[in-house]
């Protein structure tokens, strides 16, 4: 016996960016985390989907700027992703999984009392991709779904989205939907092996690590156009630009410097550094 079926929950970080990079991943079917996939299956929604989650994640922040006079952190995450996973030895049909994530998501509306309106657009911003898994063997999970939901519907923050309660709600709605449209009870499970639900949050390691990857990138990206402008100002010998360049550059590096960044990307970052100093 098992107390739920598996549910992991993540933050789709990076804004567009990182809406984009979900997308390309659900479906890359020769990506390193899909070594023992059978099949990638989109469920619900298109790459048009996340299109529409990262444009009204842009506009949301746009408005954030020009409207917002309290200043604040600019929103950085336009979507939340779950993840349903079951054991190996248990495939719904394409159908059962259909009929398992609208439970889901119509639970996560209700939690966040949409209007009609709020609903309709909701409901345009669900991307769900079925990964089928192999079954044989000890390595990699069971069938799951990645599901990806839009966070700025109507103009607001769905923040119950990213609240504990949503997570235990949708561990709820997957247990009585799985019960419901497939017929099996996570209350009569027998795990085989009973370790196997720790292994099962890799994809978050993967996701997290890709995730730092590109938050690197930009901030080096970064620090180089801040570097050109410091160039330019010391040529010119604009005295405030020079401080104005030189105090974000050295903000840029503290946060590079705890970011585990390469033997190459060090030596870059650390060149640019000494010459401000």
């Amino acid at each position: 016996m098992i107390k739920n079926w598996t549910v992991t929950t993540q933050p789709v970080r990076l804004g567009t960016d990182g809406v984009m990079m979900r997308e390309r991943y659900l479906l890359n079917k020769i990506h390193t985390n899909h070594k023992y996939t059978d099949d990638l299956i989109s469920i619900f929604g298109c790459a048009e989907t996340s299109n529409r989650i990262a444009l009204a994640g842009e506009q949301f922040r746009l408005n954030q700027q020009l409207y917002n006079h309290k200043g604040g952190r600019p929103l950085s995450s336009y979507a939340m992703e779950y993840c349903l996973t079951l054991p190996k030895g248990y495939r719904p049909s394409i159908e059962q999984w259909q009929s398992i994530v609208k439970d889901c998501c119509l639970a996560l509306a209700k939690l966040c009392k949409l209007n009609k309106s709020e609903f309709a657009q909701y409901r345009q911003q669900i991307r769900a991709v079925l990964h089928q898994q192999k079954q044989d063997g000890t390595k990699g999970s069971g069938d799951h779904i990645h599901l990806i939901i839009g966070k700025v519907i109507g103009g607001k923050v769905l923040k119950e989205l990213q609240q504990k309660k949503s997570t235990k709600l949708i561990k709820q709605a997957f247990n009585q939907a799985v019960l419901k449209h497939v017929g099996i009870d996570h209350r009569t499970y027998d795990p085989i092996e009973k370790e196997k639900g720790r292994r099962l949050s890799t994809w978050q390691y993967q996701y997290q690590k890709a995730t730092e990857v590109l938050e690197i990138e930009k901030l080096i990206k970064q620090m180089q156009t801040q570097f050109d402008k410091w160039l330019k100002a010391k040529e010119a010998h604009d005295e405030r630009q020079l401080k104005r360049q030189k105090n974000r550059l050295l903000k840029t590096y503290k946060e590079l410097k705890i970011k585990n960044t390469s033997p190459s990307q060090t030596e870059s970052i650390n060149k640019i550094k000494n010459e401000i100093i």
